[in-house]
């Protein structure tokens, strides 16, 4: 089973997306975003007119920790979906 978190990105903080890059995927046309010191990059989706990004959730637990800890850091709120 496959995990997701998600978060909103109105709930990034100014200073991360004042430096965040992104691109479009040239395989899947996927729109990517990352954030300094994120670990994984993001899928930039629109759900019910709201900006949301999409990270896999990792199984191994030094990343997903990792991943947690810059979101807590940050004070991003998150939802894994299972």
């Amino acid at each position: 089973m496959s995990a997701h978190a998600y978060i909103q990105y109105a709930d990034v903080p100014d200073k991360l997306t004042a430096s965040s890059h992104q691109h479009v995927d040239s395989v899947t046309g996927a729109k990517i975003i990352t954030f300094d010191g994120c670990p994984l990059a993001g899928q930039l989706d629109t759900v019910n007119g709201r900006i949301q990004i999409e990270y896999p959730f990792p199984r191994g637990e030094e990343l997903r920790n990792h991943l947690v800890r810059w979101l807590m850091q940050w004070g991003i709120h998150f939802t894994v979906v299972m």
